[in-house]
Formats: structure tokens, C-alpha cells, sequence
């Protein structure tokens, strides 16, 4: 039982939290490997739209938390940025294309070089290059479960705008409360953490789909064949807007470079 504080609210203990942790790593199995009676739960809970929203919102922020431990693991572990900057740049100096540089052609490459690593090295390390390359990473707290929250949200809409037709029974928040379990795969890329392991994003993403279309399909008891169609329209829809609002932006493009150089 919780002990209670001045103000008469619960103090959580060791147990309530191992039960509670308990609660979500069954949740995140059944969500992983499509067990109906998990899905079922999310749908018929007394707050489905709540325990979606906290759900996914625990999934981000345990995936904000491993990409910043595991920055810190690279930083510590792998050598310098600076030893890393010079041993390359040394390769390159090396090269026959450098040697046939004249002294000004070779300090503006050095230069460059050194211009492009500052901007982008940490990309090619994994890792900040410096204590001020964290503050990336720790927006990540806020910002990795903002866009998994908004891309439920937007996602779950669209599906509902076709699906709602098969069973008017199922409301808006019914469908979000499996959809958010079936964020579950997310978690996959906690593996990012411990350097030389990773979670494939295309395996993540088709994982996420699987599931998709189970939570579709036990969100509104329909069949595999719709369910998939509901999970796939949103995806569809969006390809087809970004391809309206690029196509044009490329033809005016061309056409402003090719006026422009008349």
C-alpha cells in the first residue's frame, strides 16, 4: 500500500513502481508480437485516449533517454574528435590529387576541410564533438515524444476518416489507445545506445505497420483485407501531397534557373 504524505496523496513505493513498470513491459510485449487480448485492453480501458497519450509519451522519453546515454557512451569511449579531424585530414594530404595542390590551393582545401568538419563531423563520429553538441540530444526529451504524440494524433485521424464506415460503434479515441501499443517497435531503437549495435529503421517501420493494422483491425472488428487499407491510406495520402506541393515547386525552380540564366 502507498504511503500517504501531508496532503492526503499517495507516496508511490518501491512495489507500486514495479508493478506499474511490470504493467507497461507487458503492455510493450503484447503490443510487439500482436497479442489481441493487449490490443482489446487498450480499446475498452475507462480513459483509452489518456492511457494512449502516456503510453506513447513513456515510449519517447525512454528513446530520448537511450540516444543521449548512448552520445555519451561514443563520446566517452572513441577518441578525440580533434585526433579523429587530423588523422583524416592527414590521409588526405597524402593523396597524389593534394600533392599536386599549390601551397594556396592546398591552405584553402585545409581550410574548407576544416570549415565542413566543425559543421558536420559530428555526423560522421555518432557522436556530440563537444559539451555544447548535447543540447541536441536533450531536446530530444521533449521533442521525440511531441512527434510521436503528433504523428499519432494526425495518423489515427486519417485512419478514422475511412474507417469509421465499417463500425460506427468505434470512436476516435477507441482506435488511438491500440495505435498508440502499436508505437511499441519504437522502442527497438534503445539497441542505438551500445555502440556498434542499431535498430534498422526500415525494420522498425514496417514492424510499426504490421501492428498498425492489427490495432486497426481489433479497434473496429473488421477484417485483415480493410484494416490494411486503413493502415496503408494515411501513408498514401501523404506521399500524394508531398508530391503536389513538390512538383511545382520543382517546375518553378527549373524555370526560374532557366530564365534566369537567358
Amino acid at each position: 500500500m502507498s504511503e500517504q504524505v501531508g496532503t492526503g496523496v499517495p507516496r508511490p513505493t518501491v512495489r507500486g513502481v514495479r508493478e506499474q513498470i511490470g504493467r507497461y513491459a507487458e503492455l510493450w510485449l503484447g503490443g510487439m508480437f500482436l497479442q489481441p487480448q493487449a490490443y482489446a485492453y487498450e480499446r475498452d480501458g475507462k480513459n483509452p485516449f489518456g492511457n494512449g497519450l502516456v503510453y506513447i509519451a513513456i515510449i519517447g522519453v525512454i528513446v530520448a533517454l537511450s540516444q543521449i546515454i548512448g552520445a555519451g557512451l561514443r563520446f566517452a569511449a572513441s577518441p578525440s574528435a580533434d585526433a579523429i579531424k587530423n588523422t583524416v585530414l592527414a590521409h588526405l594530404q597524402a593523396m597524389p590529387f593534394y600533392v599536386a595542390f599549390s601551397p594556396a590551393s592546398a591552405s584553402e582545401f585545409d581550410r574548407n576541410y576544416r570549415l565542413l568538419w566543425d559543421r558536420f563531423g559530428s555526423l560522421f563520429l555518432g557522436y556530440p564533438m563537444d559539451q555544447a553538441g548535447f543540447v541536441a540530444p536533450v531536446l530530444g526529451l521533449l521533442l521525440t515524444p511531441l512527434g510521436l504524440v503528433l504523428t499519432w494524433l494526425v495518423y489515427g485521424a486519417l485512419t478514422h476518416l475511412v474507417a469509421r464506415g465499417w463500425n460506427p460503434e468505434t470512436s476516435y479515441s477507441e482506435l488511438l489507445a491500440p495505435l498508440a501499443l502499436a508505437t511499441s517497435p519504437q522502442l527497438l531503437y534503445v539497441l542505438g545506445m551500445f555502440p556498434g549495435v542499431g535498430a534498422s529503421a526500415a525494420v522498425v517501420a514496417l514492424w510499426t505497420l504490421v501492428c498498425n493494422i492489427f490495432a486497426i483491425r481489433t479497434a473496429y472488428a473488421t477484417t485483415v483485407r480493410r484494416a490494411v487499407w486503413g493502415a496503408v491510406f494515411p501513408i498514401l495520402l501523404l506521399f500524394v501531397l508531398v508530391l503536389v506541393i513538390l512538383v511545382p515547386l520543382s517546375w518553378f525552380s527549373i524555370s526560374a534557373i532557366a530564365g534566369g540564366s537567358r
